[in-house]
């Protein structure tokens, strides 16, 4: 089983960089590259939920080893849809 990862931002703001993704679960993890070197803050919102137990690491796999520009999210079941935001550099 798959997520679904669609890139809907790639910009700057001040000094950051943004990327923006559109994230459908089929599993209960990910692991997702951001495409930046370091992941400062992730933002995150829920499109629709089955069930509200997410949880979101930056610069990290789901195996909580450390991965500079990488986030997991676990906790998720299928149908699960977020928005989020990543601000690094």
């Amino acid at each position: 089983m798959a997520w679904t990862v669609t890139k809907t931002i790639h910009t700057v703001f001040g000094d950051k960089r943004v990327h923006g993704f559109d994230l459908s679960s089929d599993a209960a993890t990910v692991e997702i590259d951001s495409g930046l070197e370091h992941i400062d803050h992730i933002q995150w919102s829920v499109k629709s939920a089955n069930s509200f137990g997410p949880y979101f690491s930056k610069n990290t796999l789901s195996a909580a080893t450390v991965s500079y520009g990488h986030f997991a999210i676990t906790g998720c079941t299928s149908g699960d849809t977020f928005y989020v935001t990543i601000y690094g550099r």
